[in-house]
């Protein structure tokens, strides 16, 4: 039964990745629940305590850790965006203590490492084949991610999380290549990995990912020369030498073959660049952390807090911090921050004096110079040390595929051998329901992401069709979907989204007016269950709009102006609402508001179009009689 729940765990964390990484609950539900049945088989396995106290704590702090994550979302102001983080955090439990007191074998979790190996093998192929084309290829139909060209994602959507992603697995190739006890073509294999993990890496033009990946290979060499010191003293010095010729080859190796691509030249030369938007997020935070610095704002509350924060040089949407630790200090306070602190240190110094034991019990004893235990605790230390850096610039830590990595690492850390007990223990530490914990996590898992799938797929499938232009499908499909599901903001949003396309082949009257009717009350269903969402503000602004509806458009646009300041599209839209009225003073207004904000798409044009009417002498006529607008005669809605 153990290899069953192996294989279920395998799958769950190879479905993560190719699943867009889990980037949305309806693609992380699917490996949740084959996770959750993992771990509940868990039950019929031989269980492993605790082997000193060490690992017991470092549990407990995961534990803790994680049970503060999950009682902070139940709490948080928007219940659909806390979701994000509860299952995030549930699954990363689940497969922390399945591996921390189950999986203890060598022999298990390389099996685990060498399946991950192979899918980042095809990583690397599908980036590679993104990275050539520049048309942002994705193998699995129906994915579609944003426009970033040459910047190779593999199977996620987003090119920094495949650099995190493939720096922890090369940093462990690279060990496994090292120090690991296995046949030769097996080390090889490792180290023709840990080049195509660095190919990877640079092809996805992440300059976080350079800098992790630089400061993960200093880690392990740190490391390596350390184990060589205890065991081989006298090949210290002829291993220090090759050390920093083999990384000054790797690295100088690795920036020449970049530098023959122009884009990633270019990448390479803003490594440093004072114009990122980074550091004004980061401020966002901050701000967003003195509304609450003991317990945080709750789950998810950036998503608006950000927008309500922002620069007005940022007007890309700020869905994430871009800094894993001011993201956490933000939505979990001093409190969660302080038990992430402790999380980080348990483990790495459990990791350290894991590698102290098996060089200092097992190794030097008895003459060895190789070890599968050391090759997974060194190369665990030097994948997570690459993350923690990286996790100064990016959100991999929001990210389930990378975050079960993550999980695995860990726990990788927190037991280190299966055999090596404290060395002046002399009773075995109390902590032997800690292997129960990890079942009852899963059942829980299971239990909770299996009634959101429907909901969630019927949901995705609605938002599909909108994107596509099958606005009937589309709406068939939303309705189907809040069967389902009514907890969530973004059916009742595609729902609206279908009815309000479907206006534009409406021809009747009164079928028009039912459809604006009909839009409106969905968008305010969605509004209801999320109000600091810009994007429902302005949309259901702009349905009150064509519905005729103006004073109740006038408060929405309001509140969008209050909850996103710096916004250019909230004046843009503000602007089209002055404009369908004909009050042209105040549309210029808030279009020029718009403009200065480097909002283009509309309120150009819209200034233009504001101009050639009070130059013509049709619009003088206009102007001077000021009738009453239509009702329902307006442009075409603004863009998304």
């Amino acid at each position: 039964m153990r290899y069953v729940s192996l294989g279920l765990f395998i799958a769950a964390l190879v479905l993560m990745q190719v699943l867009i990484g889990g980037a949305g609950l309806v693609f992380s539900l699917p490996a949740n629940i084959i996770l959750a049945l993992a771990g509940v088989l868990l039950v019929f396995t031989r269980r492993e305590p605790p082997r000193n106290s060490m690992m017991l704590w470092s549990a407990l702090a995961t534990l803790a850790l994680g049970g503060y994550v999950m009682a902070r979302a139940l709490q948080s102001p928007v219940e659909y965006l806390a979701r994000w983080d509860f299952f995030l955090t549930l699954g990363a439990l689940v497969a922390y203590l399945a591996v921390n007191s189950f999986f203890l074998r060598s022999r298990d979790r390389l099996i685990v490492v060498g399946t991950l190996l192979a899918l980042a093998l095809v990583h690397v192929v599908v980036g590679g084949m993104q990275f050539k084309q520049q048309d942002n290829f994705m193998l699995l139909p129906g994915i579609k991610r944003s426009d970033w060209e040459w910047r190779a994602s593999g199977f996620y959507i987003y090119p920094n999380h495949l650099a995190g992603l493939l720096e922890m697995l090369g940093m462990m190739a690279l060990s496994i290549c090292c120090w690991g006890r296995v046949k030769t073509w097996v080390r090889l294999l490792a180290g023709y990995c840990t080049l195509m993990a660095i190919a990877g890496i640079a092809i996805t033009g992440s300059r976080g990912g350079y800098l992790s990946t630089v400061f993960g290979l200093l880690v392990f060499c740190g490391i390596s020369l350390w184990v060589v010191r205890r065991l081989r003293p006298d090949r210290l010095w002829p291993m220090l030498v090759a050390a920093f010729i083999g990384v000054a080859l790797l690295v100088g190796g690795a920036v020449f073959a970049m530098t023959k691509s122009d884009s990633i030249a270019t990448r390479l030369a803003q490594i440093y660049d004072p114009t990122n938007m980074r550091p004004l997020m980061w401020q966002s935070a901050l701000q967003q952390f003195r509304l609450s610095p003991v317990t945080g704002t709750g789950s998810g509350t950036f998503l608006y807090y950000g927008r309500t924060f922002r620069s007005p040089q940022v007007q890309a949407d700020p869905i994430f911090v871009h800094n894993d630790y001011l993201h956490l200090l933000a939505e979990y306070g001093v409190i969660g921050a302080a038990l992430g602190f402790i999380f980080l240190v348990l483990h790495l110094y459990a990791g350290w004096s894991g590698v102290k034991k098996i060089v200092n019990c097992k190794l030097k004893p008895d003459w060895r110079s190789s070890s599968n235990e050391l090759a997974l605790v060194a190369g665990a230390l030097s994948g997570i040390a690459a993350l923690l850096l990286h996790s100064l610039v990016d959100f991999n830590f929001h990210l389930p595929g990378n975050v079960l990595l993550g999980a695995f690492y860990f726990a990788i850390l927190a037991t280190p051998s299966a055999d090596i007990k404290a060395v002046s223990a002399e009773v075995r530490p109390r902590g032997g329901w800690l292997a129960w914990v990890g079942p009852v996590l899963a059942l829980a898992l299971l239990a909770l992401s299996v009634p959101l799938l429907p909901g969630e797929y019927f949901g995705e499938m609605a938002r599909r069709a909108v994107r596509d232009g099958r606005y009937e499908e589309g709406r068939a499909l939303a309705e189907r979907s809040l069967t389902c599901e009514r907890k969530n903001p973004n059916l009742y949003f595609n729902l609206a989204e279908a009815r309000h396309y479907l206006t534009e082949k409406e021809t009747d009257p009164v079928g028009l007016t039912a459809l604006h009717e009909q839009a409106v009350e969905a968008y305010q269903s969605a509004l209801n269950l999320f109000q600091q969402d810009t994007r429902l503000l302005l949309k259901l602004g702009a349905a009150l709009d064509l519905a005729g509806r103006f004073d109740e458009a006038d408060a929405v646009f309001q509140r969008a102006v209050k909850n996103d300041p710096n916004f250019g599209n909230v004046y843009a839209y503000y602007g089209l609402h002055f404009k369908l009225q004909r009050r042209f003073d105040e549309a210029e207004e808030k279009f020029r508001r718009a403009r200065d904000l480097e909002e283009t798409l509309i309120s150009i044009p819209a200034l233009d179009e504001i101009n050639r009417i009070r130059n013509s002498d049709l619009g003088k006529r206009m102007l001077s009689t000021s009738p009453e607008p239509p009702p329902t005669v307006a442009p075409p809605a603004p863009p998304q």
